[in-house]
């Protein structure tokens, strides 16, 4: 019986030796044999996108159709710019070290082939990547190296890179004075190191590295492979780029009349005539503390599409400047709405007005919609 099984054992064993079972050797022959028909990001059509999907959903455990990465991490397994782990996954949340980086873009943007015939000036697995950043400008020669190559690399630091390649490479770029307003759009910009701000403004204003919800650009953050793939793409494809107004490049226009049912309307200038739900007409004027629409019980920007392409509602986040990554808050007392910025230069400019007009009056005191005196001090009761 022991015999028996035994041979059993054997048999198996040369047969698994002799035709292996592999879906990840299969997947990989597909991964490959697509990757030949591609030369650019411009061969990735809609076929070969959804082949290669398939292939990598695989091979790859730790990566999920649907999820908001594969549409950047798909089209660089594709351009043999990002491969996957040993262990069959692509660590999407994974964070990136300079030599990862440097070796999706440059083969993102040159291949394998643009690498023959480089000699590196030492021995690493991404030694011939940082020779070809070197010879194209996008890395200094000793920039890069063993010693440094495996720290992660920092949100400023891919700025520095890309713009680097988007000034030598990019048909009509936009130039550093062009995106130089960009910076009032940036929350946190003077702790930007001062050597790569401009570079921070033209990824930023063309659209390539975005800032985070809460307007701040964050260049001393780290990234994952997910954040540096869909990078790569937006220098890539220009199509794939966030829409950016550059401050003081709008076009003006006249003031006109505005309907709260109208989700295509512009946003709101002084002088627009808002026509609210009850029917009636409100001129747009600026109040005390300067915001647009203060004490006329309006909330503009309720109910418009914006460049996020919903209507935008209480809480959503803005989109455009100068309101980028703030939310938009409506009084359900008054209805009347503002960003966070608007309703703390109200809040400010109303205590301002109260302390001058009525000091230190009784505790309960009332000073307009959103003001009470409490403890000694005017308190604010209004959005937040």
């Amino acid at each position: 019986m022991k015999k028996s099984i035994v041979s059993i054992i054997l048999v198996l064993v040369i047969a698994a030796t002799t035709f292996p079972i592999s879906i990840t050797a299969s997947d990989n022959d597909d991964i490959e044999s697509l990757r030949k028909r591609i030369n650019s990001i411009n061969d990735i059509d809609d076929a070969i996108f959804n082949s290669l999907e398939t292939a990598i959903l695989k091979k790859y455990t730790d990566v999920t159709k649907g999820a908001w990465y594969m549409s950047v991490m798909v089209k660089l397994v594709g351009l043999s710019s990002l491969d996957g782990f040993p262990n069959n996954t692509l660590e999407p949340s994974g964070i990136v070290t300079r030599a990862m980086f440097i070796k999706l873009f440059i083969r993102a943007m040159y291949g394998t082939k643009g690498l023959e015939g480089l000699t590196p000036s030492f021995s690493h697995w991404a030694a011939l990547d940082v020779k070809k950043a070197e010879e194209t400008g996008i890395l200094s020669p000793g920039e890069y190296v063993p010693s440094n190559m495996s720290e992660p690399i920092t949100r400023g630091e891919m700025s520095t890179l890309i713009a680097r390649a988007y000034r030598k490479l990019e048909e009509n770029p936009l130039t550093d004075a062009q995106c130089k307003p960009m910076a009032a759009l940036i929350k946190d910009f003077d702790r930007i190191p001062e050597s790569i701000r401009s570079d921070v403004l033209i990824v930023y204003g063309s659209g390539i590295i975005s800032g985070y919800p809460d307007g701040t650009f964050r260049a001393d953050g780290k990234a994952t492979r997910a954040e540096a793939s869909a990078i790569i793409i937006r220098y890539l494809d220009r199509r794939e780029r966030a829409k950016v107004s550059i401050p003081g490049n709008q076009t003006k226009r006249e003031p006109m009349v505005l309907r709260y049912d109208d989700p295509y309307r512009p946003m709101a200038i002084e002088g627009d005539t808002f026509i609210k739900p009850d029917g009636t007409a409100v001129v747009l004027k600026r109040g005390p503390s300067g915001v647009l629409g203060e004490g006329q019980g309006v909330a503009t920007e309720l109910g418009r599409i914006d460049r996020g392409k919903t209507p935008i509602q209480h809480g959503d986040l803005g989109t455009e400047e100068p309101f980028i990554g703030q939310p938009y808050l409506v009084c359900e007392k008054t209805g009347e709405g503002h960003y966070r910025s608007e309703w703390l230069d109200i809040s400010q400019s109303m205590k301002k007005r109260a302390l001058e007009e009525l000091g230190h009056p009784a505790e309960g005191t009332s000073y307009g919609p959103w003001l009470v005196y409490r403890y000694g001090g005017w308190s604010w009761t209004g959005p937040r």
